[in-house]
């Protein structure tokens, strides 16, 4: 999970920035991530270290605060109807893009609609789901969940918002999936 959240991040437009600002700080190179030996444990403890230092992680700050200690991990396919089955964390711009619901779908709407939360423009997701349309792929979401029926997003928002514009391109979609139990993940959310 670390090294696909940190690769993803890595690779976003938003927060590609502020990682390679973490990875100086800690002396590492990209190829921890891009080419990531999971078999090497000095790379997972680094790997691990970093994402602390960009999100918190383990040190039970920011995203990662009360985060499960306890998860399996597993890889998983998604479709369209799992839409309704997937959440977004409680953060403001979330609930107010989908309009307090934590819907991807919800959210989506309010996109079509027009509708720019805190004068954030819609155009990163519009071009994304377009890319999607086009064929193109990202990188896996990461999602948690206590009974492999509901979901929230980890890692992945913008990702699974520009799948929610275009649903019928949500199809055998593979996710990174945490299962850990419902009371870890209330105190998570």
């Amino acid at each position: 999970m670390i090294s696909e959240y940190l690769r993803a991040e890595y690779h976003s437009e938003r927060f590609s920035e502020h990682i390679k600002k973490a990875m100086k700080a800690l002396s590492l190179d990209e190829s921890i991530l891009l080419c990531a030996d999971l078999n090497n444990t000095n790379e997972n403890t680094a790997r691990k270290k970093l994402l602390g230092e960009f999100r918190g992680y383990g040190l039970n700050r920011e995203l990662f605060e009360n985060f499960p200690n306890e998860i399996q991990w597993s890889l998983c396919n998604f479709v369209s109807d799992d839409f309704g089955n997937i959440r977004y964390i409680n953060y403001s711009y979330w609930n107010e893009l989908s309009k307090g619901t934590h819907s991807p779908l919800i959210a989506a709407q309010t996109i079509q609609n027009g509708i720019e939360i805190y004068h954030q423009s819609n155009a990163g997701f519009v071009k994304a789901a377009e890319f999607i349309k086009s064929g193109g792929k990202f990188a896996r979401p990461i999602l948690l969940t206590s009974d492999l029926e509901r979901f929230v997003i980890v890692e992945g928002h913008f990702r699974i918002t520009a799948f929610a514009l275009v649903p019928e391109h949500f199809h055998n979609v593979e996710c990174f999936v945490g299962k850990c139990s419902s009371d870890d993940l209330k105190k998570w959310m």
